[in-house]
């Protein structure tokens, strides 16, 4: 909104002297000299606001598009983040890879209350996203729908009630697919059974969020949060 002041008083400013021009030039006698000069300046002062106007709509436009890559970026590490705690899988990783292991998973695949914290964690950073960054998201066709999408997280335990680990990785996948076409990253799931390391049983999950083995006391889940995702 303040970077309108600027140009709509200067559109003012040129209005009023044109007008005073016009003014000028109906009165019996007017100096046509003085009539010519306010014209002139007038025009030349709407030319000036129009040009800085479209060049700042162009860099506030960039502004988004490099906004939204960012936003973007930083969703889809934290996906790959909770979606590594949750199934694990190779720690770097690429979309079709995130893909596949979304897709191979099981109704009955556990889902503890730290990787929920994940998930709800993602799915609140999510929403307040959405009503942070509308510009930059809106910059990107399908980038307010993966948000959207993604937001959905947020109400994991709406009701008293966890939402099932297939509705939970079908939210992801929707999410990692919409990201991947903004980032031009791939689309297309690679099989399940190609990817190592996948084990999403609860003693595994622990392993990986907490960073402890079998051999060693895990700490309680109340001492530690989930982590700021993005």
């Amino acid at each position: 909104m303040s970077r309108l002041v600027l140009p709509v008083a200067g559109l003012v400013v040129a209005g009023l002297v044109v007008w005073s021009a016009y003014i000028m030039g109906a009165r019996s006698g007017a100096d046509a000299l003085s009539v010519n000069l306010l014209i002139n300046l007038g025009t030349e002062i709407m030319g000036i606001v129009i040009t800085v106007a479209v060049v700042e709509w162009f860099f506030e436009r960039r502004r988004n598009l490099e906004r939204g890559r960012q936003v973007a970026w930083s969703a889809l590490h934290a996906i790959e983040q909770v979606v590594w705690v949750w199934q694990g899988g190779p720690r770097q990783i690429e979309t079709d890879q995130l893909l596949g292991i979304l897709r191979s998973v099981s109704a009955d695949d556990a889902l503890p209350d730290f990787t929920q914290n994940l998930l709800l964690s993602l799915g609140t950073r999510s929403k307040q996203t959405l009503h942070n960054d509308q510009p930059a998201l809106q910059a990107h066709k399908g980038l307010m729908t993966a948000f959207e999408e993604l937001a959905r997280l947020n109400a994991i335990r709406e009701g008293g009630r966890v939402l099932g680990a297939r509705t939970v990785a079908d939210v992801l996948e929707e999410g990692v697919k919409r990201l991947a076409k903004v980032l031009g990253q791939p689309e297309e799931a690679m099989p399940g059974r190609l990817i190592r390391y996948v084990d999403s049983a609860e003693q595994a999950q622990e392993v990986r969020y907490f960073g402890r083995d079998g051999d060693h006391a895990a700490p309680r889940r109340l001492e530690r949060g989930a982590p700021e995702v993005f």
